[in-house]
């Protein structure tokens, strides 16, 4: 039951991404008038057709599963500090280290943690 358990929780904290907006696409920041910005995850989603489209076309030598794995947690911990922006005055420093430590607490579930962190 602990693994189940463990992957509940992993899923809990990794998809909480549906819900967050990214922070600096409006129109504050960049012009953007659409009625509604895209969430995080759906970001992700696009990042990873825009591999597997630019794969296809082009024919990269790449491990596409790994670029995959990559894509799909690359925002994993803005689950717990939320959409970080330049323009909230964090330095790209702070940033990386609280993301860090976040994304270590997501992915502390998990049995081959340190594989997907060090992705």
């Amino acid at each position: 039951m602990d693994k189940v358990e463990n992957v509940l929780k992993f899923y809990y904290l990794a998809t909480k991404v549906k819900y967050l907006v990214r922070g600096g696409w409006n129109s504050e920041h960049w012009n953007i008038t659409k009625c509604r910005a895209e969430s995080v995850a759906e970001h992700v989603y696009g990042t990873m057709m825009l591999a597997i489209g630019m794969q296809q076309e082009f024919k990269y030598d790449i491990d596409l599963n790994k670029v995959l794995m990559m894509l799909a947690i690359h925002e994993i911990g803005e689950n717990i500090i939320g959409d970080i922006t330049p323009h909230q005055n964090i330095t790209r420093e702070e940033k990386a280290l609280i993301e860090h430590k976040a994304v270590r607490e997501i992915f502390s579930n998990i049995v081959d943690s340190e594989y997907l962190y060090n992705l």
